[in-house]
């Protein structure tokens, strides 16, 4: 039996018959994990408070065969503000989804976890421009798995210029104008978006989500994100955006 003691977020909860709940969590020192909640379904279940959506808490969990079983859990933070605002709800699911979607089971990505929790708190609060707030973790998100933009040189000749104007999907980075006469597969950019993915790269989503953006500039950088995305990743489900239309 392996006993593992970690932080942990909901992603999903599935009912599994009358009282108990199979939760899908992001952990700390795990990566995804499917666990099996028995009785938390009940309202005096004493896992009850720990196996809500988008919970962030401190689990113990016994593995035995192919599933954990919750044997303890802590609640740390419950983000219950964000089912409160539709918006916010939208785009966490939709990170949420994203996430799952992404992550290995057993397999441990400490900075996506760290930036996972630090956007829920950011959603969970009084957050002034929520799609620019998305745009960082997108961006973030990216760079974490393995897909960081390159914005320093020309991916396909390696010229270093001042001006940038397109950026390749496939190569992922930005290309020269002469490069782009042979590319099938670019967004053309206005040279402060670049800037500002820059800066977002470089930076904690905390001191990014300060930043006073243009929502110009914002739905140009979640226009190069989503097809980014969608370039690179599988099963990429824009259907909890949808509620904002």
């Amino acid at each position: 039996m392996i006993i593992l003691n970690t932080q942990g977020v909901v992603l999903r909860t599935i009912k599994f018959n009358d009282n108990d709940l199979i939760l899908t969590i992001f952990s700390r020192k795990y990566g995804k994990a499917s666990v099996l909640a028995k009785g938390a379904q009940r309202q005096r279940s004493r896992f009850l408070s720990v196996s809500q959506i988008f919970s962030y808490n401190n689990y113990v969990l016994k593995k035995q065969k192919d599933m954990f079983t919750l044997s303890q859990g802590e609640s740390i933070k419950s983000f219950y503000n964000i089912s409160q605002d539709l918006e916010s709800y939208a785009y966490t699911s939709f990170i949420a989804k994203l996430v799952e979607n992404n992550i290995v089971e057993g397999q441990t990505n400490n900075r996506l976890f760290e930036l996972f929790v630090k956007t829920l708190f950011l959603f969970s609060e009084q957050v002034e421009d929520r799609m620019f707030l998305l745009d960082i973790f997108l961006l973030k998100f990216i760079d974490y798995m393995g897909y960081r933009p390159d914005l320093n040189n020309c991916v396909s000749c390696g010229k270093k210029f001042p001006s940038y104007s397109y950026f390749s999907l496939e190569k992922g980075g930005v290309i020269c104008g002469n490069c782009s006469d042979f590319e099938k597969n670019f967004v053309k950019l206005d040279k402060t978006t670049i800037e500002l993915m820059q800066y977002i790269l470089n930076n904690d989503i905390i001191d990014c989500n300060k930043a006073k953006v243009s929502p110009i500039l914002v739905k140009e950088l979640f226009f190069l994100l989503k097809r980014y995305l969608v370039a690179h990743f599988e099963n990429v489900n824009f259907l909890p955006l949808d509620l904002l239309k």
